[in-house]
């Protein structure tokens, strides 16, 4: 079996959408509630947490001792339905990839199911592995990446991302890896604008090097 692991935010739809921006700020309007700070008090924290934890969600955890569940409904408040709207050519593109699919996001499944029933898609994935299922231990974290190989153990795996330090970890465990997005880095297998230019003869999958228990 090849599974493909699919990012959901700014992967399956662009960025300009504007949709991870929301996301984005109903995150800051939670630490200026939570912790009273300014503008420039919670940008400096949050790069501070993508940097060191990889999510702005692990930090507040670990130093403030947040519910994550409240955190989560909160911040994916938002209305998916006005930004996003139904992609038959990306329909066709997924459906005509030769593998299984699941959704690898870290936000929340309710909101994922939202996204993907809005692009017209959700009836071409088998699971959703949301941050709740890794634990709140999301991308990058090798764990998340190591449960999802412990659940599935399929023979081959691929991921597409809009992250490439999401991509950097998958690629430690031998997944071939897409970077999608305006630019390009080092260390991915293959670089595209948007998910529909993916080309069938350019998607491989490799073995993972890691061997669950």
């Amino acid at each position: 079996m090849n599974l493909f692991l699919i990012d959901v935010d700014n992967t399956v739809y662009p960025k300009h959408l504007g949709v991870f921006d929301a996301i984005d700020m109903r995150i800051n309007q939670y630490m200026k509630n939570l912790l009273g700070m300014s503008d420039e008090q919670i940008d400096k924290l949050r790069k501070f947490y993508w940097n060191k934890y990889g999510t702005t969600m692990s930090g507040l955890i670990k130093h403030y001792h947040i519910d994550p569940y409240r955190f989560l409904d909160y911040v994916h408040d938002i209305d998916i339905e006005s930004l996003i709207k139904p992609n038959p050519l990306l329909f066709n593109k997924i459906n005509s990839i030769k593998a299984v699919k699941i959704a690898f996001t870290n936000a929340p499944k309710k909101h994922a199911v939202r996204v993907l029933e809005a692009l017209g898609i959700i009836e071409l994935f088998v699971d959703i592995f949301d941050i709740i299922s890794a634990d709140f231990r999301g991308k990058p974290n090798r764990y998340a990446y190591e449960k999802i190989i412990n659940k599935t153990k399929a023979d081959k795996y691929a991921m597409i991302d809009d992250w490439e330090v999401n991509l950097k970890t998958a690629k430690t465990l031998g997944f071939f890896t897409i970077l999608v997005g305006e630019g390009c880095v080092d260390g991915v297998d293959l670089c595209i604008k948007r998910f529909e230019d993916i080309k069938e003869e350019s998607l491989q999958f490799r073995k993972a090097d890691y061997q669950g228990k």
